[in-house]
C-alpha cells in the first residue's frame, strides 16, 4: 500500500536550468540545497517531482531505523492519539463551535456612573452575563478529552508525545515541528486573557484550569471555590467565551499534531501506516 507521505530533499541547484524548474522547486517548498520537506504522496506531487527528479532525492521508508518492538509501541500511541483527536473533532461541542463564536449576552442593573477625569469614568452595578443557547453537557463531554490531552500521566497526552518526539531516532524536522506546535499552544495559554479581576489580569491557563478542575471535574477544592465565586458574580458568560476560544486553539494544535503523526508513521513504519 503506498504511503500517504514522502520525504523529499533538494540535492542540486536549478542554476543554468530552465526557469520552470526553479518554480517547481518553490512549489514543492524547496529551492535550497539540502532543504527537506514532507509532502503528500499524490499524483500531483509525484508529477512535480518528475519534472525536477535530477535535482531532488525522494526517500523511501522506513526512514527512522529498524522497527523494534519498542518503536511499534510508540507508533501505536501515535495512532491512538490520532483516533482520539478524530473522535474529539466529531463531538457535539466541536462540531458546533469549530467556527462559530458564541454570543455573550450581558446586562447591568443598578448602574451608577462616577467621573474620574476629563475622559474617564467608573461604572458600578450588578452584572448578568450568559452565553446564547448554552449546552454545558456538551462542554463536560469535551472536557474529558481535554484532560487526556493535558494530564502528564496519560499515555496520549501532549507531554507523553513530547517524550516520543525527543527520541534520538525521531526525524529532526518532525521533532522541530512538534516543539513549535507545543510552544505555540503553551504561549497562548500563558497569555493574559481578556478578564481582569481588580488588579489581577488572569491568564488563559488559569481560567481554563479553574473551569476544568473547579467547575466541571470538581477535582480541586480551591479552584471549585473560585469557580463558584465566578458563578455568583454574574461574569460566567465572559468566562465561557474565553474558555471556548482556548479550546478552539487547543483543537487547532491537536489537528496539527495529528497530521504530523500521520507523516511520521508514513515515513517510519510504511508497512503499518494503513492501521493508523
Amino acid at each position: 500500500m503506498p504511503t500517504k507521505w514522502i520525504l523529499v530533499m533538494q540535492v542540486a541547484s536549478p542554476i543554468r536550468r530552465h526557469h520552470s524548474q526553479r518554480k517547481t522547486l518553490i512549489g514543492l517548498g524547496l529551492n535550497r540545497i539540502r532543504r527537506q520537506r514532507i509532502l503528500p504522496n499524490t499524483p500531483e506531487v509525484r508529477g512535480m517531482l518528475c519534472k525536477v527528479k535530477h535535482l531532488v532525492r525522494v526517500f523511501d521508508g522506513p526512514l527512522m531505523g529498524e522497527i523494534t518492538p519498542a518503536k511499534k509501541n510508540v507508533f501505536d500511541v501515535l495512532r491512538r492519539f490520532n483516533r482520539r483527536v478524530t473522535r474529539t473533532e466529531q463531538s457535539a461541542f466541536w462540531r458546533r463551535f469549530a467556527t462559530q463564536v458564541p454570543n455573550v449576552i450581558s446586562r447591568m442593573d443598578k448602574m451608577t456612573f462616577k467621573r474620574t477625569g476629563d475622559a474617564r469614568f467608573e461604572m458600578q452595578g450588578i452584572i448578568h452575563s450568559s452565553l446564547e443557547d448554552f449546552d454545558q453537557d456538551a462542554i463536560a463531554a469535551f472536557v474529558l478529552d481535554y484532560r487526556q490531552y493535558t494530564q502528564k500521566n496519560d499515555a496520549i497526552s501532549i507531554a507523553s508525545l513530547a517524550e516520543i518526539y525527543s527520541q534520538p531516532w525521531m526525524h529532526v524536522g518532525a521533532r522541530k515541528n512538534f516543539e513549535e506546535f507545543r510552544v505555540h499552544f503553551n504561549r497562548a495559554l500563558d497569555a493574559p486573557s481578556t478578564l481582569i479581576f481588580g488588579t489581577h489580569h488572569i491568564s488563559t491557563r488559569e481560567l481554563v484550569e479553574t473551569v476544568v478542575y473547579g467547575g466541571l471535574a470538581h477535582s480541586n477544592s480551591e479552584k471549585a471555590a473560585t469557580f463558584e465565586s465566578w458563578e455568583g458574580s454574574g461574569i460566567m458568560g465572559f468566562v465561557w467565551a474565553v474558555f471556548f476560544a482556548a479550546m478552539r486553539d487547543l483543537m487547532r494544535t491537536l489537528k496539527q499534531v495529528r497530521l504530523l503523526n500521520e507523516q511520521v508513521l508514513s515515513l517510519a513504519d510504511p508497512e503499518g501506516v494503513q492501521d493508523a
